[in-house]
C-alpha cells in the first residue's frame, strides 16, 4: 500500500517549494500531486459563468467530471481498500458501551 503523507507549504521566491520527508532515504522516487486553492473570488466568479451557462452545457460538464472521478475512484487500490477495511474487528463494542 502507499504511504500518504499531507503536506501544506508556500511558494518560495522564484516560484519554488520546499518539501522535507525525513523518513524517506535520499534518491526514492515519489509521487506528488499538488492542489492550488482558488481564492473565493475566483470560486465565485466561476460559478456565476457556470451558471450562466445553457443547461445542456452544465450537464456536458458536470457527467464528464462525474465519468472523471468514477474512472479514478475505480482505478484507486487505496480508495477499494479503505472502502473494504472492516473496523468492526478491532472496536470492542462492549468496552465502549458499559
Amino acid at each position: 500500500m502507499k504511504q500518504t503523507h499531507y503536506l501544506t507549504t508556500t511558494v518560495q521566491k522564484g516560484n519554488r517549494i520546499d518539501i522535507s520527508l525525513p523518513s524517506l532515504p535520499e534518491g526514492q522516487t515519489i509521487e506528488i500531486i499538488l492542489i492550488v486553492p482558488e481564492t473565493l473570488t475566483n470560486q465565485s466568479i466561476n460559478r456565476q459563468a457556470f451558471r450562466q451557462l445553457p443547461i445542456e452545457e452544465r450537464r456536458r460538464i458536470l457527467t464528464q467530471q462525474a465519468e472523471a472521478m468514477n474512472d479514478y475512484y475505480q482505478d484507486d487500490q487505496e480508495w477499494k481498500d479503505w472502502l473494504n477495511f472492516d473496523n468492526c474487528e478491532s472496536y470492542d463494542y462492549k468496552s465502549q458501551t458499559g
